[in-house]
């Protein structure tokens, strides 16, 4: 029993962890959460297979059969826009291919492919594509291997993703931060009577006038500044 309660404990713990990375986690990172457990490699997959059932994707993590995404699972994923861009796109590689010559061709192909694995929600699929495109040229330039230039392309996307989910986070944090002042603000004026100045806002909040003035442009709050006055 006690052996069961913990291990339904790390299992809540890599769940916690992978919500704050936008519901991923890389394989080595749950290996480690396992490490003293003497887990088979049937009973991991098991693992694996429950993190997916949570909507969490697992990195660097492969079955014999294929990838831990199943096409049906990963296409569920996808909003309607993506839908009709991936409907639309395929058709067109489905021209090209019969109407064109040259091995560049299928690896487009492959690109779209490892887009869809890699697609989690947090980008929009065409930009996936059209970031792993763009690594194709480039490693195309490098290599002729065809298992390098697709890891070059995984790669390409993953950062390519892993970029934007820190921008769509930074944004987030800001949007909050917007909203906070605004109400911290509002709640000034109403205490006060008047307008308040920066000096005022910064003892309140306990921030520099320097960030203050930054958040306070984008809020569309107007506040009196000493520094301007006179």
């Amino acid at each position: 029993m006690a052996d069961r309660l913990e291990f339904q404990g790390k299992l809540g713990w890599i769940l916690e962890e992978a919500k704050e990375h936008a519901n991923r986690i890389q394989k080595e990172e749950i290996e480690r959460y396992f490490e003293n457990d003497d887990l088979s490699d049937e009973q991991m997959e098991l693992v694996y297979d429950y993190l997916l059932s949570q909507k969490v994707a697992v990195s660097g993590y492969e079955r014999k059969h294929g990838r831990v995404y199943a096409a049906e699972e990963k296409e569920s994923t996808l909003t309607q826009e993506e839908q009709t861009y991936l409907q639309n796109y395929e058709g067109e590689l489905q021209t090209r291919v019969g109407a064109e010559q040259g091995s560049f061709l299928p690896f487009l192909e492959r690109v779209l492919e490892i887009a869809k694995e890699l697609h989690d929600g947090s980008v929009f699929l065409g930009d996936l594509v059209q970031e792993g495109n763009v690594s194709l040229m480039l490693a195309l330039k490098e290599s002729g291997e065809e298992e390098k230039i697709l890891n070059a392309v995984r790669e390409g996307i993953e950062a390519f993703q892993e970029e934007q989910r820190d921008v769509h986070v930074r944004d987030r944090k800001m949007v909050e931060k917007v909203d906070e002042l605004d109400g911290q603000i509002k709640k000034l004026k109403e205490e006060m009577g008047r307008k308040i100045t920066l000096e005022e806002l910064a003892l309140y909040t306990d921030r520099s006038e320097e960030e203050l003035r930054s958040v306070l442009k984008l809020a569309g709050e107007e506040v009196e500044d000493a520094n301007e006055e006179g």
